[in-house]
């Protein structure tokens, strides 16, 4: 049983018969007939009574069409408006995201562009966090810092959890990694976040340890190039790495550490005056939990 099928029968119900129900859909009448028998056959019960001189409905066909003629009606009316929803809203969305954030999100915000086809999204990379919101014209930023500024309304999108990781060509010329304290011997790519401020201790659940770093970065995108480059370890979040791991570029050193997790946020002004292209996104984005 399909809507096709249920519509036919409406159709058939209002034109008295299966001739004039296959003139109007410009098909010939046996299959129409064919069709409506097989509804029958589906249903368990005869919908019309047929003579050779008219046809109608059926006490279970009456009862039958004053259910499902509604329930059509309500269906397409939904279709229609979902439907205009999505076709009126257009425009562009000026978004700042962090150079690694794409990764975390890429998947959402092709639905997205999938179902707004008339939205234009305008991405800039970021480093400055919410203060590029005005520098910059954009209408949100996705940051992993909070704004800690009342002006600013702040949304968790996701959490993600950092671990420790290293290219198979790294560990072959390293000496054992076994406990934490033989990463002070090996090559550390350290973090710098959109403050200024460098990680320098390795925090995990109920130890740390003093971070040399051989290389600091802001972007953990470089940090993970640099890392399957066999540049040396870092701490990485797990989200990005994943499709490396299974594919055995990438390995998790120490699996029983956690760094912890960290929420990617989208930020922007409390008295932002969002487009109806920036809202449905701010929607979209914001239904991930």
């Amino acid at each position: 049983m399909n809507i096709n099928d249920l519509e036919l029968f409406i159709l058939v119900a209002e034109q008295g018969s299966f001739a004039k129900a296959a003139e109007s859909l410009n098909t010939r009448r046996a299959l129409v007939s064919r069709r409506i028998a097989e509804l029958e056959k589906q249903l368990g019960a005869s919908l019309f009574t047929r003579t050779t001189r008219a046809m109608s409905l059926t006490p279970s066909g009456e009862l039958y069409l004053e259910q499902v003629a509604p329930l059509l009606k309500q269906l397409k009316n939904a279709s229609f408006v979902f439907k205009n929803r999505y076709n009126e809203v257009q425009g562009r969305v000026r978004i700042g995201l962090l150079p690694f954030a794409d990764k975390m999100l890429d998947q959402h915000i092709a639905s997205f562009v999938h179902s707004y086809p008339q939205v234009q999204l305008d991405i800039t990379v970021i480093s400055g966090g919410f203060k590029d919101i005005a520098r910059l014209g954009l209408d949100f930023v996705i940051d992993i810092n909070q704004p800690h500024d009342s002006q600013f309304i702040s949304k968790t999108l996701l959490s993600f959890e950092r671990k420790i990781y290293a290219s198979p060509t790294y560990l072959e010329k390293s000496s054992v990694i076994e406990t934490i304290e033989d990463l002070q011997y090996q090559s550390l790519l350290g973090f710098r976040v959109t403050s200024g401020l460098v990680e320098d201790k390795w925090t995990f659940q109920h130890t740390e340890i003093a971070a040399n770093h051989k290389v600091i970065c802001s972007d953990y995108n470089t940090l993970y190039n640099l890392c399957l480059g066999g540049a040396g370890i870092t701490l990485l979040p797990e989200i990005i790495v994943h499709k490396s791991v299974e594919n055995k570029l990438l390995v998790n050193v120490l699996p029983e550490l956690s760094a912890g997790f960290s929420d990617l946020n989208l930020i922007y002004p409390y008295d932002a005056n969002f487009s109806s292209a920036a809202k449905v996104l701010v929607e979209h984005l914001t239904g991930l939990n």
